[in-house]
Order: structure tokens, then C-alpha cells, then sequence
């Protein structure tokens, strides 16, 4: 499971700095030393470059601050996750730190986005890696925060209407789940989850693909688009979100009565488990 360590915003100073060892230099932290290191480079950086310029800027200027600061850097490393033989996603990563510490660095004139804490815990788990850092140079003080990860299995729960929808597809949605938890474990986002999916339940010979769909108003039909839900045989539908919220439901529920599918499962990647929930 992640877990946020919630970061400083430091303005390059003294008393920030020694404000930051402390936070950082804590033996119930991962890695305090390499952290302290790590952020007091990222402080260099953003004191003699400033905010403002591109992103390409400032990763070149934290590949020069870390080897300066005697650290070893791989910068852009690219890993495939594969399921079943499939290639379903390519991560590429900013800054791997000592084969330690992934860096996702951003320039970013607002705070950190959930999808860039997603992003980050996708390459942590790809890298088997257990520190990531968040590092933005986008404001008048440069913000971090920790994202630690630890990995686990995970479990599955089913609720809504699942004893309801048919036995063969709540089986391969069910089957196909637990192959990817015993493979990979706990932990990708919910679009790396559903490519992962697809791939599984075509290996089990399921027909799948991704739900094309036009909205209607007033008699009037719109054009056809891809939607963010993939069709099982004539009949089912599967939507894969990272939360368990009404608006994912609902979702669903809209795709489900456009494309006249009277069952579905919605896969909420909640954070202690996976739940199906069955949808008619």
C-alpha cells in the first residue's frame, strides 16, 4: 500500500533547511540520509535556475546536482509491464537515484494532482522500488512530498448486485482478478489495471474490446467515441476505477444504458482491496 508523507515547501534558507533535515533525517523514514541529499539538490536547483522554464530544464539540472552531490543517476530508464506474454504498458521514469529513489519531477504552478501520486506508484512498483519523490520547481518554494510503497497482494470483496449477473462473466471478471493480484500484486492505477485486465481475459478466451458509444438528446444521436469502459460479449460491461464513488457508478450505469447492457461490474481499486461490484 502507498502512503503520503506530506512534504515541505522550502524556500532556500537556513532555517528551511535545517526545518527540512529534521523532517527528513527520521529513523521511521525510508532512506533519511538519501532524502536529505536528494531535496537539499532539488533546493540547489531551484534557487539557481527558478521557477518558469521548461521541465527539460530542470531534470538536466538535477542530473548535474545529484552527481555533484556524489550520487549515481539513471535519467529516462523505460521498463514494459508484461501480462500473459502482452506488453500492456511502457513507463518511463525521470530520475532513479542510487537504485533506490524514483524522482517524478514536475514544474507545476499548483500542487500535486492524485494522478501524479498514480503515476508515481506505478513506476515503484515496476522498479520494485519502496521511496519515490515528488518534486515540483513550478512555484516561489519548492514543494516534495515522500510517497513510501510497500507491496501487497491484495484482496478482493464483492458487493451490489453481483449474485445477480451471470455466473460466466462475474466467474472471468472474478478469475481474471485474482490471476493479476497473484502475478503482480496490489497497487497499479486503474487505466495500467484495465489494460492488465484485457489482457487477461482475452488469455481465458473472453471476447473483449473497448466500448465505442454516441450520446443521445433529444432524439438527436451524437457521434460514436471510445468510452472509459470495455464490452464482454454482447451483454456485459466492465468499468476499472481507482475509487468507489457514486459518479463511477453512475458512469457505468449511463455506458450500460447507451449500448443496451443489462449487466456489468464496476472494479473500484479502493485502498485496501478490490471491489467488484455488480451493476444491473
Amino acid at each position: 500500500a502507498a502512503r503520503r508523507v506530506r512534504g515541505n515547501e522550502c524556500m532556500e534558507s537556513n532555517e528551511c533547511f535545517s526545518n527540512m533535515k529534521n523532517l527528513i533525517n527520521n529513523s521511521d523514514l525510508l532512506y533519511p540520509e538519501l532524502s536529505y541529499s536528494i531535496v537539499g539538490a532539488a533546493m540547489d536547483v531551484h534557487s539557481s535556475v527558478g521557477p518558469g522554464w521548461d521541465e527539460w530544464d530542470y531534470h538536466r539540472s538535477m542530473i548535474s546536482a545529484l552527481r555533484r552531490h556524489g550520487h549515481a543517476v539513471e535519467s529516462h530508464e523505460r521498463k514494459q509491464l508484461v501480462h500473459r506474454e502482452t506488453a500492456v504498458d511502457l513507463f518511463e521514469l525521470d530520475l532513479l537515484v542510487d537504485d533506490l529513489i524514483v524522482l517524478e519531477l514536475k514544474h507545476l504552478k499548483e500542487g500535486f494532482h492524485p494522478s501524479h501520486y498514480t503515476q508515481l506508484i506505478n513506476y515503484l512498483k515496476c522498479w520494485d522500488a519502496r521511496l519515490g519523490l515528488l518534486i515540483n520547481f513550478g512555484q516561489d518554494r519548492l514543494r516534495y512530498e515522500r510517497v513510501p510503497f510497500t507491496g501487497s497482494r491484495g484482496d478482493i470483496s464483492k458487493t451490489g448486485a453481483w449474485n445477480l449477473i451471470s455466473e460466466r462473466e462475474g466467474n472471468a471478471v472474478e478469475r481474471s482478478v485474482e490471476n493479476i493480484l497473484s502475478s503482480h500484486g496490489y497497487g497499479y492505477g486503474a487505466d495500467v489495471f484495465k489494460k492488465m485486465l484485457i489482457a487477461e481475459l482475452t488469455f481465458l478466451g473472453v471476447e473483449v474490446k473497448f466500448a465505442r458509444l454516441s450520446p443521445v438528446f433529444d432524439g438527436e444521436r451524437f457521434e460514436k467515441r471510445e468510452v472509459d469502459a470495455v464490452s464482454v460479449g454482447y451483454n456485459f460491461m466492465i468499468h476499472v476505477a481507482a475509487t468507489s464513488s457514486a459518479t463511477d457508478l453512475s458512469r457505468l450505469k449511463t455506458y450500460m444504458r447507451q449500448a443496451g447492457v443489462s449487466e456489468g461490474v464496476l472494479v473500484n481499486l479502493t485502498k485496501k482491496e478490490i471491489q467488484l461490484r455488480g451493476v444491473r
